[in-house]
Order: C-alpha cells, then structure tokens, then sequence
C-alpha cells in the first residue's frame, strides 16, 4: 500500500488508524481555488448543472472540475468527492 503525504494533519498516527475518508479530507488543501469553489457546491449537494449556473461555467468545465477533485482526492465517485468537502468543510467549522 503506497503512502501519501498529506497537506494537512487531521491528528491522526498512521494511515491505518484513520478511516480511509479522512486521508481523502486531509488532501483537500492540494486543490486549487476553483476547484475548492466546485468541492464546496458538490458538498452542498449541488449537481453539475446548478453548480456551473452558480459559477457561470460550462457544464462541461465543471465535470472536469469534478474529475481533477476526484483524481486529487483518492476517490472514486462524485458523492465521496461531495461527502469529503462537507466533512472538510464541518472540520474547519470547528478548528
């Protein structure tokens, strides 16, 4: 199993003693802004068209947004993107 370095420390010891998710969360730094604009609608459980309505983008742009979230992230479809950025989102909330 091949480890990621992390941009952001969720207090955890080892890879093994955290859910897998929270890897996810803790590489959500590694976005770029606009792509933390898509993660942010997608948390919000936004779909593809509403978010590229709310940031006057083509649909097509925002799937590609989605993807580059997805492949960053380690996850595999555009839910766990979206639970990722709510998580991400609550954690920040409390810091």
């Amino acid at each position: 199993m091949a480890t990621h370095e992390t941009a952001v420390d969720v207090g955890a010891e080892s890879p093994l003693e955290r859910p897998r998710w929270l890897s996810a969360v803790a590489r959500i730094p590694l976005l770029t802004d606009r792509e933390r604009e898509v993660a942010t609608l997608l948390g919000a459980g936004l779909s593809n068209r509403a978010i590229s309505g709310s940031l006057n983008i083509s649909e097509r742009t925002t799937k590609a947004h989605v993807a580059g979230i997805m492949r960053k992230l380690g996850v595999e479809s555009r839910l766990q993107a979206g639970l990722v950025a709510f998580a991400y989102q609550q954690w920040t909330k409390e810091q």
